[in-house]
Order: C-alpha cells, then sequence, then structure tokens
C-alpha cells in the first residue's frame, strides 16, 4: 500500500507513522546521491507562502513530514487525517536507533558553537553507541562553507542533520546538494538545543495535548510571539481560504 500523500501550498506532505519515517530515511541511506528530507509546520507553510524558492526545495524533496498541530488542522480540513506528528525532535532517538543497528552514522551540523557537540554527548550516553560521525556548529562563512563540507564528506556518514532553522537550512543543503557525499540530509531547526540540554523541552502532557507552541512561546517569547501568535492566526486564515476555494470548485465542478 502506498503512503496517503497530501498536498498543501503545492507541498507533498507525506502523511505516516513515525515509525514509517524511519523506514523510508533508511531506504534512501544506500543512495549515491543525496536525498532531501525535511518537515513542515504551520510557520514553515507560512514561509513557504512567501518564498518560492524554499517552497520549490520542499516540492521536490524526497519526502516531507507533518509536525505539529497546524498540519493537524490542515490535514483533517482537507480530507487526509494526520495519523502521527512526525517532528524531527521525536524522530532523532528512533534514527540514531536505526543507525545503531544498520551501522550508519549520523554528521550534526548547526547552532552555537559546542551545542553539537553536546548533542552527540546526549547520543552517546543514551543510545549507547557512537552514531555520530562528526559535528561543526552553524558559524561560519559562504566562504568557509567548502571546508565544512569537506569536514562533513571526509567523515563518511549517511546522514546529515543541519540546524540553521528555516528557510536557511533547506536551502545550505539544497544549495550544497552536488558536494554532500551522504545520502540523506535534513532540516532540523533547532533539535540540537533541546538535545544539548540548552532549551528544555515542553512537558509530555502538552506535547501530546499539540500545545507545544505554547510552551515555546512562554520560554523566548521576544522571540517566539511574532511566530506564533500572528503567524498562527495567518496559517488558520489561510486554511479557511483554500476551504472556501475547495468548497466552490466542487460547486462549480
Amino acid at each position: 500500500m502506498s503512503d496517503d500523500i497530501f498536498t498543501f501550498v503545492d507541498i507533498p506532505i507525506r502523511n505516516v507513522t513515525k515509525e514509517r519515517a524511519v523506514t523510508l530515511i533508511q531506504s534512501h541511506l544506500e543512495d549515491d546521491r543525496c536525498n532531501e528530507i525535511h518537515f513542515v509546520n504551520a510557520h514553515c507553510i507560512n514561509v513557504a507562502v512567501k518564498d518560492d524558492q524554499y517552497r520549490s526545495i520542499l516540492a521536490d524533496a524526497a519526502a516531507v513530514f507533518p509536525d505539529g498541530t497546524g498540519i493537524r488542522k490542515a490535514g483533517d480540513a482537507l480530507g487526509h487525517p494526520i495519523v502521527d506528528n512526525v517532528n524531527g525532535t521525536d524522530l532523532f532517538p528512533m534514527i540514531c536507533d536505526m543507525c545503531k543497528k544498520s551501522g550508519k552514522t549520523i554528521y550534526l551540523l548547526g547552532g552555537k558553537p559546542s551545542i553539537a557537540g553536546k548533542c552527540a554527548k546526549w547520543v552517546e550516553d543514551n543510545i549507547g553507541s557512537s552514531v555520530i560521525g562528526g559535528c561543526h556548529d552553524g558559524y561560519f562563512t559562504a566562504e568557509e562553507a567548502v571546508d565544512v563540507i569537506d569536514d562533513i564528506n571526509a567523515a563518511s556518514c549517511d546522514i546529515l542533520l543541519v540546524g540553521m532553522g528555516v528557510p536557511s537550512q533547506e536551502k545550505w543543503i539544497h544549495e550544497h546538494l552536488d558536494s554532500l557525499e551522504v545520502s540523506v540530509a535534513m532540516g532540523v531547526g533547532g533539535l540540537f538545543d533541546y538535545y544539548s540540554g540548552t532549551i528544555p523541552r515542553a512537558p509530555l502532557l502538552m506535547r501530546k495535548m499539540g500545545i507545544e507552541w505554547v510552551w515555546r512561546l512562554m520560554m523566548e517569547p521576544r522571540r517566539m510571539w511574532r511566530r506564533y501568535i500572528i503567524g498562527n492566526a495567518l496559517f488558520l486564515l489561510r486554511l479557511k481560504q483554500i476551504q472556501r476555494e475547495q468548497k466552490k470548485d466542487r460547486t462549480t465542478a
């Protein structure tokens, strides 16, 4: 049976469980070329609507997974109830465990100095195997990118996780796609901050209730208020508009 894929603002979103997402990632690990795999939440959609390049990158990716309450609402509204919240933070330990079992390795790129290293230490302590083949912070110039890519390739890793924020991380991956000698490259946002212990994650109850965004707003109100207060409202208005357009199309068909 093929996966359920629904299109939202020209982006095909793969409606799968976390376990299926890991299987899909693993299926690309023997490929000779680099496959882009990304996540989208309500904020990503808001950015994609205004940024043609970013939207095109997502549209052409090997897979895009649904992350968060906003995408769940979109799935419900468009007749594709979301089966799982496939976010990078929850998926990370599962990917690490898959790599441990299959002998694959991961390179971590992004975050402030030392953050990726602390994330790698978390993997070593909690997965029980050194599946992190290398890491580098995200503070480097365009000129220094060549050296960073050389370091990634020298590590001979299978998966590259890039935490530079949306849409910078996706654009960086896409720009250097032909130079990266990994099978899978993924944009993971602030994932390293969570696993390095820099930013605490929302309590499990809030995550289950689909209000993890409230926790993030509480933790960083000055940085996040525009994304969540204004951004969420814009996302819901956009979703309503798409619903009205679809209803109109059905009526006139």
